[in-house]
């Protein structure tokens, strides 16, 4: 299992290993072995921020550059 945030949904989301993840929104990985571990490095990374708009522009761009190599 793999853990992305979704900053166009507002939540963490949960992939299974091996097929092509099934959000095709902004996100980006997550370091965790568990939900709560997941959760922890999506705060210290991102602060409270849920969605694209509450994040600074720079990291906004990281982030959309991020999405299209995806």
């Amino acid at each position: 299992m793999r853990y992305a945030w979704c900053f166009s949904h507002g939540l963490l989301h949960r992939f299974a290993d091996g097929p092509e993840p099934w959000c095709t929104a902004t996100w980006t990985w997550i370091d965790g072995a568990t939900e709560d571990e997941a959760q922890a490095a999506k705060k210290q990374r991102f602060g409270n921020a849920r969605f694209l708009d509450e994040l600074p522009g720079e990291q906004q761009l990281e982030l959309l550059d991020i999405s299209d190599e995806s």
